[in-house]
């Protein structure tokens, strides 16, 4: 079946000062002044990820500028930096000794100024994409070999800048930097009453989205392109401390606690546009179509076929169905608050605390171990920087089919429903309100 999923958008909120701009009393043109080091003043979109690195006010950032106007920064056909990926700590100020004005002489110098926050991560690189063609000077800078983590715990965001300035026009004032995310963010709900069955919930994961690709760094007040995009997987196995997910009828986070406190457990990734997984033309989904991934149990809860018998993940082969076909995931439970106490592993009907299964598991008293299995919902995906997605899924009539990555030929095969007695499953796509209202668009996904 098909249906309607609102789709809504919220600009990234509140430009927020990191720092006040200073004063010099002396004129700019004299030529032995001491401090010529450069001021910068920035500011930052409210950053949403409450992964530790990220903070509301953050201490650092990386500079890198080109001096177009001094031919000795001209080497052939490229112009090399005026000073690189220096590293801009804040004191009152944002400055360091390596990011000084040009010489005295040359206050009108208009220099190019790019940032970025926070650190790159590691397998990236920087590359001087400025050139010189036909007497023309084109100005450009590009980060290669940016990598998304792909627990979703350990994403952070993803803010960049871009301006010029001289020392005549900005001595005094500073240079101002308006950062811009550069990523989009995305957030997993659900709710629903199903029928027939309880649902609870211990993971998610976004497979196929965007995880590594290089960005362009913007060169007017715009967000920057991204390119030679590489997909993969993004997704959050709930941990000791997190609250196993019973749905319900309000719309809650599937998405477990990145940190210790925190409130925000969203995925952090690249804008992209993407279909989604087409589950019955293309099942093995080799055109790499997007779909959702949910760690779920579910416990039947009809008094005629057997109140409070899990019937998923399957523990048997009974109805023509592989049992073993199915990965799962086996978790200790607190059974009095529901919080997940140690995921652990199976190997030979022994329990394990580590993934090697070296380290054998007693369950300690009060806990009991419970069995978790996937399943997917196609989902498409429209994402642009900067802003943030919320996708809901709806579990009153159904709970999704079995991914692409289950394999062979005998039942439960990739695309066959998890449950018999699914109807289907509403995902409202609910982004950030503000821009011209509420739009809808219609979402393919699974139906009886």
């Amino acid at each position: 079946m098909k249906t309607i999923a609102n789709t809504s958008y919220i600009i990234f909120g509140g430009l927020m000062a990191l720092s006040s701009c200073g004063q010099e009393e002396s004129s700019v043109i004299i030529p032995d002044r001491d401090d010529r080091r450069i001021a910068f003043h920035a500011s930052l979109p409210e950053l949403t990820t409450k992964a530790a690195e990220i903070t509301k006010d953050p201490q650092y950032f990386r500079m890198t500028a080109f001096n177009e106007s001094d031919d000795r920064f001209v080497d052939g056909v490229t112009i090399k930096e005026y000073f690189n990926n220096s590293l801009l700590e804040k004191d009152k100020e944002f400055k360091s000794d390596e990011c000084i004005w040009p010489d005295p002489g040359q206050e009108s110098d208009r220099l190019h100024f790019f940032a970025y926050y926070p650190a790159m991560n590691s397998g990236a690189g920087l590359v001087n994409t400025s050139v010189v063609s036909d007497g023309n000077k084109t100005i450009g800078y590009r980060m290669t070999g940016f990598q998304v983590a792909p627990d979703i715990a350990d994403q952070v965001d993803f803010v960049t800048a871009y301006t010029t300035g001289s020392m005549a026009d900005n001595y005094f004032s500073g240079i101002e930097l308006g950062f811009r995310h550069q990523l989009s963010r995305i957030e997993v709900k659900a709710r629903g009453e199903h029928k027939s069955c309880d649902i609870e919930i211990a993971g998610v994961c976004l497979a196929n989205v965007p995880m590594s690709g290089n960005f362009e760094f913007q060169k007017s007040d715009s967000d920057g392109i991204w390119s030679d995009i590489v997909q993969g997987n993004a997704g959050y196995i709930f941990r000791e401390g997190d609250a196993i997910v019973t749905v319900g009828k309000d719309p809650v986070s599937i998405m477990g606690s990145k940190i210790e406190g925190g409130d925000d457990n969203c995925a952090m990734l690249i804008p992209t546009t993407c279909p989604a997984w087409n589950y019955t033309g293309n099942a093995r989904n080799s055109d790499k179509g997007m779909y959702l991934n949910v760690l779920l149990r579910i416990i039947d809860k009809t008094p005629t076929t057997g109140k409070g018998k899990v019937q998923y993940p399957y523990f048997d082969n009974s109805q023509g169905l592989n049992a073993m076909n199915i990965e799962r995931v086996y978790m200790a439970v607190n059974k009095t608050n529901g919080t997940v106490s140690k995921r652990v592993y199976k190997k030979d009907n022994t329990y394990f605390s580590d993934k090697a299964c070296t380290q054998s598991y007693t369950v300690a008293s009060g806990d009991e171990i419970r069995e978790f299995g996937w399943a997917a919902l196609p989902v498409s995906a429209d994402w642009q920087p900067g802003y943030s997605y919320c996708y809901t899924i709806d579990y009153t009539s159904g709970v999704g089919v079995h991914g692409p990555d289950v394999i062979g030929d005998v039942s439960p095969k990739a695309g066959d429903p998890v449950i018999s007695d699914r109807i289907g499953v509403t995902v409202s796509v609910n982004g950030w309100q503000g821009l011209n209202g509420s739009t809808t668009h219609t979402v393919d996904v699974p139906g009886a």
